[in-house]
């Protein structure tokens, strides 16, 4: 804020001289006139130059030039001249008045002056805090909104700035202008004083003022968040009743943006919680059926071999064992999604790229799959000359697998599953369709999430629900996409693979 006050003008010399060469100026335009064009009166053409000073410059200065112009209108124009001497009482009159209309109208523009200029400072003010609030709404990190905040109130208010917030439940420098990382023992105290009891404290106060710093609350719906510390190299009072004002309107914005971000943080911290309670939840869950339940078989089978080896005949010993088998398998498969999903969420996953011929993946993934698909029948339609994609072969016949079993769980027997592959422009398309029931709309990208199962036909789970999640994290990995979607020729859903065909 300026300073416009009678004191500061009185001391401003140079507008001093210059509302003298207002007077001169002006007197020696009365001086044209008079010679010229014959014109008597020439008070006004001075009181012109009292009016501009008044504006330019405010009250004392046009004060000085009133006084002048006073005594160089009675001197050059009043009878007898180059006198200060006045013959005629009517020209007393005139000179009196000239006077007195010079010092109020003086009066009256240095008034206009300093409101216009109040305006003036309080439009650019709201402006200065209308683009600060803008900047505070489009910050979302803590840091961020701490540095402009103390950028923002170094510059309009000209002290330097520093601002604590807690951490870990001590309260810490986080940001400041210039930047500052530490305070020593009188200030640190002086800012632990303002958090603990949520009043100013240090220079200027009753509380602790051998401090450098005045240190002040940033209070929040939730409480004091934060303090704030200012100081500046001038003496006396630090800040004046305006630039308080200014301060509480700088605090108050960015203490709204700190709760906001605050808020914010509290609701990712419980979505974040809820999110890892659902799987925890569908872990638990998936972990008590997909293991107890193979292990189940596999104990019931091997029991049945060791306390009726002698009574079984070859056809049920080899169905007791082909049953252990595939029980084992399905349990290892679990067992390799887990593990699968844990390298993916924590980015271990790692693709070993190489040129690999789409068909010959496709051909082991489907050998590998025979078992899961007994009871479909699987055709295979390739496009012949396909070029080779740069990926990871292992990870992709995983990915074919992890989708032809997920066929295989969800479509009736003597259904078809198709896997098809094909050029289209840029990239090859991989389509693995079955005669399934479909997807339901809801589900179509909720199938991808880690847990996640529809609801197969007879209403039971038909899945850990991790292969398909797997699936797209490894789809992924290797530059590629994987969507799902329901047939448009029948009834069944349809997942097609998107990879980039790259350009020698």
């Amino acid at each position: 804020m300026s300073d416009s006050t009678p004191s500061a003008q009185h001391a401003d010399y140079r507008a001093y001289a210059i509302s003298l060469v207002y007077t001169a100026a002006a007197l020696g335009a009365g001086f044209v006139l008079k010679r010229y064009f014959g014109v008597a009166n020439v008070g006004l053409v001075l009181l012109l130059a009292v009016l501009a000073t008044a504006v330019r410059y405010g009250l004392w200065p046009s004060l000085v030039s009133g006084a002048v112009a006073v005594l160089a209108f009675n001197f050059f124009f009043l009878p007898p001249v180059h006198t200060f001497t006045i013959a005629d009482p009517e020209n007393i009159v005139v000179l009196v008045t000239f006077g007195i209309v010079a010092a109020i109208a003086s009066n009256l523009a240095s008034r206009v002056r300093a409101e216009a200029l109040v305006a003036r400072e309080r439009a650019t003010v709201t402006e200065s805090l209308y683009q600060f609030s803008k900047k505070l709404a489009g910050i979302y990190a803590l840091d961020d909104l701490l540095w402009a905040t103390s950028y923002q109130i170094a510059q309009m208010l000209q002290v330097r700035v520093v601002i604590l917030i807690p951490e870990d439940k001590r309260l810490t420098v986080r940001a400041g202008y210039p930047p500052e990382d530490r305070l020593d023992g009188a200030e640190a105290a002086a800012a632990h004083w303002v958090w603990e009891h949520a009043t100013p404290a240090g220079r200027g106060t009753a509380s602790l003022p051998d401090a450098k710093r005045l240190y002040l609350p940033i209070r929040t719906g939730r409480g004091v968040v934060g303090v704030i510390g200012l100081d500046s190299d001038k003496s006396g009072i630090l800040l004046t009743p305006d630039q308080l004002r200014l301060f509480d309107a700088l605090a108050d914005q960015a203490a709204l943006a700190i709760e906001r971000i605050l808020l914010a943080g509290d609701i990712e911290k419980s979505r974040l919680a809820a999110e890892t309670e659902k799987l925890r939840t569908a872990l638990f869950t998936s972990i008590s059926h997909d293991l107890r339940t193979p292990l189940a078989v596999i104990l019931g089978a091997a029991s049945s071999l060791k306390d009726l080896a002698g009574a079984l005949d070859p056809e049920s010993h080899r169905e007791l064992v082909t049953t252990i088998e595939e029980e084992g398998q399905r349990l290892n498969r679990f067992i390799a999604n887990l593990l699968d999903m844990t390298r993916l969420e924590s980015g271990a996953v790692a693709p070993h790229f190489e040129l690999t011929d789409v068909g010959d993946v496709a051909g082991s993934a489907a050998a590998r799959a025979n078992r899961v698909l007994a009871g479909h029948k699987l055709t295979l339609a390739i496009e012949p000359d396909l070029p080779l994609v740069k990926l990871d072969p292992v990870l992709f016949e995983q990915v074919l697998f992890n989708l032809l079993d997920n066929a295989g769980k969800y479509a009736p027997e003597d259904t078809t599953v198709n896997l098809r592959a094909q050029r289209d422009g840029s990239v090859i398309k991989i389509e693995i369709a079955d005669e399934g029931p479909g997807i339901p709309p809801a589900d179509l990208e909720r199938i991808f999430d880690k847990f996640y199962r529809v609801l197969a036909a007879d209403r039971k789970r038909a899945s850990t629900g991790l292969g398909l999640a797997i699936a797209r994290g490894f789809v992924e990995a290797m530059g590629g996409t994987l969507t799902a979607a329901n047939r448009d020729d029948r009834r069944g859903a349809v997942f097609v693979i998107t990879l980039p065909v790259e350009t020698p």
